[in-house]
């Protein structure tokens, strides 16, 4: 039987007199994947920052190899063999592949630095884990998904015998996630212990050993995953059983308002042609880097196109930048909230409102209408269920789930009538999912034109009346939701 390296008793934590952990028993075993599940808010975060050394329990113990210990900060629990990749990704941008994965712990002979043996080493270690990345490029040039590789690769850099993983193939394609699962399996047969964080619930099938459930702060069952019920397992996370993950809501798909012609970006997509109908639920499928974000994009404004033309009720529309779109009735959730759709510095008031400034208007011409953006705040925050303490609570310490909500919000108080929605279940839990899906067609029904992309078939197939499918800039097919599914989006990636 194997042992447990970590071990968590009783531990507890408040903030601001409220506790959000009460005496958490938790372990992680030598060569096992114990996945750890909950809604977000559930007090995830919080014990693996616990763990990590950025918070201080307020009760209770941390024992690594039978031995109590209590990290000040992260870098002492990666000293001791505890390391994080994180969700929410903060590489240095303006810093290379080889300087993020090695950066504090770089190899100098005297003063110098040792850029070639830096290089070398991660040449190495990517070269092990099966990534494909140039160690030279600066992380500012790669996508999310590149980005969470380099990040994983970095983690497993550290040769640590514990590994936290938090939601680590949100931004990954399938074969990347394959990729991942065989780091994994390595990491196993070397007697790591693996914590793996994920809302993406059919995964935990595939790599996890041991399956914790996390509710409000409480361990609410712990299992092997041979004694899961899946159902039962989303029961205990919620709350509640959910007897439809995919809400079903009468609506009507009108006259078509919006049509893309033959839209062209050199070498990113070529000759994008469809329409899109009042209340329709329009799904875009495909690979990562298949071109669904850069159409959207280009549509929202926020990249050039070159040839092409968009109407907009019949009538021809340039949408020349992002102010031009939100003026013509368009809104679009990004894919990377965080770093994109969020300023986490900011209060969730200052966020919300983030789009609709120039609308609220100033106090005496000077001051921003502080009252009214309250009153705007609340009124979303009331209909989005974001949980909170106050309109002035940084982004930052929301969960993924409440954080998306704020995304949305912000976006719909500018009232638009076409909805662009990029990975907007990205990373939130199965219960804001549900939230976010009952939103989706609740717009749908007023009337509301929504493109939808999304990397999770399932998803696509639950929510849409109709699915594009991309592959390579372009695209490859079409199905509507009678005739969609899983096989038919894979057979025309792969016969394309």
């Amino acid at each position: 039987m194997s042992e447990a390296i970590l071990q968590v008793k009783g531990l507890k934590k408040s903030f601001n007199g409220v506790e959000v952990l009460h005496s958490v028993d938790f372990a992680a075993k030598a060569g096992e994947v114990t996945a750890l599940v909950g809604e977000n808010g559930a007090g995830k975060s919080t014990l693996m920052k616990i763990l990590m050394g950025e918070y201080t329990a307020d009760g209770g113990e941390v024992l690594l190899d039978g031995k109590q210990v209590q990290f000040a900060n992260p870098h002492q629990a990666l000293m001791s063999g505890i390391s994080m990749i994180f969700q929410e990704m903060s590489p240095f941008p303006e810093l290379t592949v080889a300087e993020n994965m090695y950066i504090g712990r770089e190899p100098h002979a005297g003063c110098f630095l040792k850029k070639k043996e830096q290089r070398q080493m991660a040449e190495r270690r990517l070269a092990e884990l099966g990534i494909d990345l140039d160690i030279s490029k600066k992380v500012k040039s790669l996508t999310v998904s590149q980005i969470q590789l380099l990040e994983i690769a970095k983690a497993v850099s550290y040769d640590s015998r514990v590994v936290i993983m938090d939601e680590p193939t949100s931004s990954l394609t399938d074969s990347e996630v394959n990729l991942l699962f065989q780091t994994i399996h390595t990491l196993k047969e070397k007697n790591v212990a693996v914590i793996y964080i994920s809302h993406k619930l059919d995964e935990l099938f595939q790599i996890a050993d041991h399956v914790c459930v996390l509710r409000d702060g409480q361990i609410i069952s712990s299992r092997p995953i041979q004694e899961v019920d899946r159902n039962v397992m989303i029961s205990e996370m919620v709350g509640r059983n959910l007897d439809q993950i995919y809400p079903s809501v009468e609506k009507e798909i009108g006259e078509v308002v919006f049509q893309a012609e033959h839209l062209t970006s050199k070498g990113v997509f070529s000759d994008v042609s469809f329409s899109l109908r009042k209340g329709e639920i329009l799904g875009f499928a495909g690979m990562v880097g298949a071109g669904r974000t850069q159409v959207a994009e280009a549509i929202f404004g926020v990249e050039k196109y070159q040839e092409g033309t968009l109407k907009l009720n019949g009538r021809t529309i340039r949408n020349r930048n992002v102010r031009e779109a939100i003026e013509g009735g368009f809104a679009m959730i990004p894919e990377d909230r965080a770093r994109c759709g969020l300023n986490l510095g900011g209060s969730i008031r200052t966020n919300m409102c983030a789009t609709v400034l120039d609308r609220i208007g100033k106090v005496h011409g000077l001051l921003a209408n502080r009252a009214k953006e309250q009153e705007l705040t609340g009124q979303m925050s009331e209909q989005m269920h974001i949980k909170m303490n106050g309109q002035e609570e940084q982004a930052a310490f929301l969960s993924g789930g409440n954080q998306q909500k704020i995304v949305v919000g912000k976006w719909l108080l500018t009232k638009p009538e076409i909805v662009i929605m990029d990975e907007p279940t990205r990373g939130i839990d199965v219960g804001a999912k549900y939230e976010i899906y009952q939103l989706i067609k609740q717009l749908a029904k007023e009337g509301k034109a929504i493109i939808l992309i999304s990397s999770e078939m399932p998803e696509l197939l639950g929510m849409c009346d109709r699915i594009l499918v991309m592959k390579d800039g372009r695209i490859v097919g079409e199905l509507s939701s009678q005739e969609a599914s899983q096989e038919k989006i894979m057979a025309a990636i792969v016969n394309h």
